[in-house]
């Protein structure tokens, strides 16, 4: 089962997502995309996966939008 979560955080466009990896095992992910790319057909982005695991899935999805905010704010998300 996955969960998504779409934020806006400055010049980016941010997908956080946890996966249930097991039964009750939860991993957060955060996928980057420029806002102006948007207008193209190929739109580059830049995955990072989170090492933590959850029992939570809201557990997961909160981390990865704090880490979204935080790299997004710092201008260091590898794009």
């Amino acid at each position: 089962m996955t969960n998504c979560t779409v934020i806006e955080e400055g010049e980016y466009i941010v997908h956080c997502t946890a996966f249930e990896s097991a039964p009750g095992v939860w991993e957060p992910s955060v996928l980057f995309e420029r806002k102006s790319d948007r207008a193209h057909t190929f739109v580059q982005a830049m995955r990072h996966k989170l090492p933590q695991k959850f029992s939570s899935r809201d557990d997961a999805i909160h981390t990865a939008v704090v880490y979204a905010v935080e790299r997004a704010q710092a201008g260091d998300v590898g794009l």
